[in-house]
This record gives C-alpha cells, structure tokens and sequence, in this order.
C-alpha cells in the first residue's frame, strides 16, 4: 500500500472510528468513571474483538455471516442482549459518596483493567454492525492489483489506531462531565443517564439489518 492510498484511507476511517456506537459510549462511560487513560487502556479489548472480526472477513466468514438472516440475527440479539444488560447494570449503580473514590490524581477504579478490557471486548465483538463495516467497506478501499493481504493488514492497524483516538475523544467528554459532579445525587443522576444510553443503543442495534 502506497503512503498517498494510505493518506486517502486513513481519513475515512478516522470518520468511522469517531461515529456514535456502543463501544464509544463505553469509552465516554468509563471516562467518566476512571479517566481518559484507563478509557483508552481498555480499549486494547475492543481493538482484539476488532482484529477477530477483521480477521474472519479477511477469511470471507463475515460475508457469510453478513448474507445468513440466521447467523446475522444470532450476532444480533446477543449484542442487543449485552448492551441491554450493561445499561441495567450501569442505571442501579450505587451512589457512592465521591469522596470515598478520589484520590488527588482523580477518581480510583472500581475495577481492574481487565474487567473493562473484557467489557470493551463483549461490546466490540457482539455487533454485527462491525462484521458489515469490515465485510462491505474494506473491500472497496483494496486495490486488487496489488497485495490484498498486506493491504487489508494495514487498513487494521490504521484502523485499530483510529479506534483508539476516538476512545480518547469520548472518554475525555466523560472526563470533562465527571468534573461536574460532586454529590451522591449527581453521581445517582450521571449513572441512570448512561445507563438509557446504553439501552437505547441496544434498541438500535435491534434494528439493524443486513441491507
């Protein structure tokens, strides 16, 4: 891949990376929870779930998964599933008082990297809307004169750092409404306003289709 095919590749991508979805609202979730750069840590988790399913378009798996109503609606409800249950999750989260999770750096995790790499990861790898971005997209920006391997391996790394970026983007708008709050209310408030999101995103994702 050449550095001008690259330079025309990778703006298109950042576009796709910053839209709205579900694993950016986890982003702007755990921004407001832990930070921008735990945020962004997690993000490693979603990137993993992003190079499976790029990996099984690559093998042409996602075009089948993508053209079967059977396994496309599989992906589907067990993503609508998910998010639903994360959106719960978050809406009954207890109202701590903040001090109690500060420290003069910012806000302590309640939990490990780990547990929000795998929540990243759930969230990426259960949307079916990833299987068409990575099936239906990417195939169009390969010049199949050339290399498509080595094409389709640098439209992921471009790809995964654009994920990224965006991560970065959304968790420092949490970071930044994190600074407003200050009382159990507020932090009562901030989680059952995430928690809707969440829900409405799976709501979304239970309309999507394959067309």
């Amino acid at each position: 891949m050449t550095f001008s095919v690259w330079l025309t590749m990778a703006p298109l991508l950042m576009l796709l990376s910053l839209g709205p979805g579900p694993n950016n609202f986890t982003a702007m979730h755990n921004g407001i929870q832990v930070g921008a750069r735990k945020a962004v840590i997690a993000v490693v988790g979603r990137n993993l779930a992003f190079s499976i399913l790029m990996l099984v378009s690559a093998l042409g798996l996602g075009a089948v998964i993508v053209s079967s109503a059977f396994w496309f609606s599989v992906v589907k409800w067990v993503g609508v599933a998910y998010l639903f249950y994360v959106g719960i999750k978050t809406w009954h989260s207890a109202a701590v008082v903040l001090e109690e999770h500060e420290t003069e750096n910012g806000t302590k995790a309640k939990r490990g990297h780990q547990a929000r790499m795998r929540q990243e990861f759930l969230v990426a790898i259960s949307n079916p809307k990833a299987i068409l971005l990575f099936t239906a997209i990417f195939p169009q920006l390969l010049d199949l004169s050339k290399s498509v391997p080595e094409q389709f391996f640098w439209m992921g790394v471009t790809f995964c750092c654009t994920e990224f970026i965006a991560a970065y983007v959304y968790a420092m708008s949490g970071k930044q409404i994190r600074r407003l709050i200050r009382s159990p209310k507020g932090l009562r408030n901030m989680n059952r306003g995430m928690g809707s999101v969440f829900v409405l995103a799976s709501a979304f994702l239970a309309t999507a289709s394959r067309i």
